[in-house]
């Protein structure tokens, strides 16, 4: 797995929240509520998956959406702001698993992890989905998931 290293500016996602383990349901209530309250918005035609992260055992929350150019959106959206960070990029084919791209990734994290730490959104790890004109849905082998976990530079300290 080929990883990138991308610069991406802050940005705003408009979208619905839940719970970490009911992602499908996230989803489903962002469809219904655009189709009765449309973006008028939008920012590109990417859709996002912020997962936020509180420890192993606990399942977090997810954002799903899509960027808009400013928090002016209907009541009935949630708005998340992503900061400017430093991401590690990788592509997973999704027909494969969304978990078949864990190990990998941990692998990188443990490879690079004197060079750098995993960013944070407030005090919590947070890693994004995004489904751009790859995603094909989750059965078709061709289909593609870019995967972005937010990293941060570990300065060295000078030594005299």
């Amino acid at each position: 797995m080929e990883t990138k290293i991308i610069s991406k500016k802050a940005f705003l996602i408009a979208g619905v929240t839940g719970s970490g383990d009911e992602t499908a349901k996230a989803w489903q209530a962002f469809m219904k509520l655009v189709k009765l309250n449309p973006l008028k918005n939008q920012a590109g035609e990417e859709g996002y998956e912020v997962r936020l992260y509180r420890n192993d055992e606990d399942p977090g929350e997810v954002h799903v959406g899509v960027a808009v150019k400013d928090a002016g959106v209907p009541s009935e959206y949630k708005v998340v702001a992503v900061p400017a960070f430093q991401y590690a990029g990788f592509d997973i084919q999704v027909a494969k698993g969304y978990g078949s791209s864990n190990a990998p990734m941990n692998q990188w994290l443990q490879e690079n992890e004197k060079r750098y730490r995993q960013g944070k959104i407030g005090n919590r790890e947070f890693s994004i989905e995004v489904y751009d004109n790859r995603y094909k849905g989750d059965k078709d082998p061709a289909s593609v998931v870019g995967i972005l976990l937010p990293i941060e530079a570990i300065k060295k300290e000078k030594h005299d």
